[in-house]
């Protein structure tokens, strides 16, 4: 007989010559154990393996998205700002409102500073506008500084009061 066996015997025999009620105390206090172990380790594991595998896979996700946006974010810096080339902020200005159509509702525009200005516009459509300013900066670097826009009672017209810097400012 080896030690493991001997240790069962000797167990078992204690547990047959305790009383029916000690016998009872005994077993009640190992399920109670179990319980413990079971309410306060098994369980927090099971739930927070439960929930990981509900969120593992979409932040799996997400991070994938944010990783095709960071290229796309990589590609148009790369691509997108060619500074102005030679000629006045202003002169540059009034000729890309006129391409775009929106020259009539621009109401004053002023140099600020060495490379800036101020323009305000009145009736704008918004979407053009908004449009105009996209093709500014990426196609001469122009950026918005400082914009206030107020809506109008036509729907998607406002008027605007706009700073801009050119590229280098």
């Amino acid at each position: 007989m080896n030690i493991k066996d001997a240790w069962r015997n000797l167990s078992l025999e204690r547990l047959r010559q305790l009383s029916p009620q000690q016998q009872l105390t005994y077993f009640g206090g190992a399920a109670a154990v179990l319980l413990i172990l079971y309410l306060s380790l098994w369980l927090p594991v099971q739930r927070e393996l439960s929930r990981l595998r509900t969120s593992v896979p979409q932040e799996k996700m997400q991070l994938a998205q944010m990783q095709v946006q960071a290229m796309e974010v990589n590609q148009l810096r790369a691509s997108g700002r060619q500074p102005i080339a030679g000629g006045n902020l202003l002169a540059r200005l009034e000729q890309s409102a006129t391409a775009s159509g929106i020259r009539a509702r621009i109401t004053r525009m002023e140099p600020d500073g060495s490379n800036g200005a101020r323009l305000s516009l009145d009736g704008v459509d918004f979407n053009a506008m908004i449009g105009w300013l996209g093709n500014l900066y990426t196609q001469g670097g122009v950026r918005v500084e400082k914009a206030s826009i107020e809506a109008q009672a036509t729907a998607g017209t406002v008027n605007a009061r706009l700073t801009l810097r050119g590229a280098g400012a």
